[in-house]
């Protein structure tokens, strides 16, 4: 197999797994971003958004509307070698800095990330919007329902948007 074509089952299979933990956990419908106009309690697909270079056809693989909230999640999965990881930094500064929502949480699975990568960008995120976390710390804190909303710090926020 092809190593893109293995990277794309991956992710796919990782964009699956949160897909299957968002609607055992919180019962929502799920539908892709372009085909339907609800925004309520409903997991929607391929959700675009403008980037910072100010692309608007961009899109993250889901946008989770419950309960008045709307929580931006993006899938990386990358378990050999490759190039995901120097995706991050464009990554963390799309979600840190042009998403509109107030909340956002990066997935990130896979032993195939240079070190250091997952590492750099859960620091960079803290205090943001921003939530990264493995497949398994996700379904944890979905476990029990919605959790409660992040609260960014002032002053990281401050810094960021200068």
């Amino acid at each position: 197999m092809k190593q893109g074509t293995k990277a794309n089952k991956s992710g796919v299979s990782l964009e699956n797994l949160v897909e299957d933990t968002l609607v055992s956990r919180l019962g929502v419908a799920v539908e892709t971003f372009s085909k339907t106009q609800c925004r309520d309690n409903i997991l929607l697909k391929h959700v675009p958004y403008t980037n910072i270079y100010g692309n608007y056809r961009c899109r993250s693989e889901f946008l989770l509307c419950f309960e008045g909230r709307e929580i931006r999640i993006e899938c990386k999965a990358q378990h050999s070698a490759g190039s995901v990881d120097e995706k991050l930094p464009y990554l963390f500064l799309n979600f840190t800095q042009s998403i509109k929502e107030k909340e956002a949480i990066i997935v990130i699975e896979g032993e195939g990330f240079k070190k250091g990568a997952k590492e750099w960008l859960a620091r960079r995120c803290q205090g943001t919007k921003v939530r990264v976390m493995s497949l398994i710390e996700f379904r944890n804190l979905y476990y029990k329902g919605l959790p409660k909303a992040p609260k960014p710090s002032f002053w990281r926020w401050f810094f960021l948007n200068k």
